[in-house]
């Protein structure tokens, strides 16, 4: 019998969790899919490798979306509406890992810096007391801007992780972003991030995305202590 690489990855991925889960993460309960909303604003500044044309369109270079804040180019961003299992999330704050980079223009875009099996430029929201927020970038269909507007529409996965013990919901995601502003700095910048079934609508697709996110999980446990100790 044949076994599609993919379902060998899963397999493979399911067998490193079992082998990790007992040293590294405390109960973890995979719950299904997440679902619903979240919404966050803040600012944000392209910037372009070759130089940057008023009409934003270059095919050589490559583009930079640098979030800016106290903790520039990550941000923060303030997360301002939610919906679904995201309402616990109003009222924090987001910061990317990284800037979002990417070649081309229009629909005829790349996402750099993506790892495979990993993603690429990522999300992170600490609910106070209660877990944490995630969403990573994995492609973009397409990239529109100039000096005074831009939109970015990217598709990836997004987690929920909170509780005691804690659960795990998991789910694809289309990431928007959109901005208007001057001189390509978007002061009205809004990022929204949904959940979405996968293309077919894959139970299999969801559970690679459970265990990606159950591997990540140790990390972001640590990265959330972190930030308790830092604001103690």
């Amino acid at each position: 019998m044949k076994i599609s690489k993919f379902l060998l990855s899963v397999i493979v991925a399911f067998a490193t969790v079992a082998l990790i889960a007992p040293q590294q993460v405390e109960a973890i309960i995979v719950d299904g899919r997440v679902s619903g909303q979240t919404v966050f604003t803040g600012s944000g500044t392209i910037t372009e490798s070759n130089g940057i044309s008023s009409n934003g369109i270059s095919s050589n270079g490559i583009n930079e979306l640098e979030f800016n804040g106290q903790l520039f180019p990550h941000g923060p961003l303030s997360v301002t509406d939610a919906t679904g299992d995201f309402i616990p999330t109003v009222g924090s704050q987001a910061n990317f890992n990284l800037p979002i980079r990417w070649t081309g223009s229009g629909s005829s875009v790349t996402l750099l810096d993506v790892l495979p099996g990993v993603g690429g430029p990522a999300w992170d929201i600490l609910i106070a007391g209660d877990g944490f927020a995630t969403g990573t970038f994995f492609s973009l269909k397409s990239v529109t801007f100039d000096e005074d507007s831009l939109t970015l529409i990217g598709r990836g996965t997004t987690q929920l992780i909170s509780g005691d013990p804690l659960v795990l919901k998991h789910s694809a995601a289309r990431i928007v972003i959109q901005g208007t502003g001057q001189d390509f700095t978007y002061n009205n910048l809004t990022v929204v991030t949904t959940a979405v079934i996968p293309e077919g609508g894959s139970g299999l697709g969801l559970l690679a995305i459970g265990f990606v996110g159950l591997v990540a999980v140790e990390g972001l446990r640590r990265k959330i202590a972190t930030r308790q100790n830092r604001y103690a």
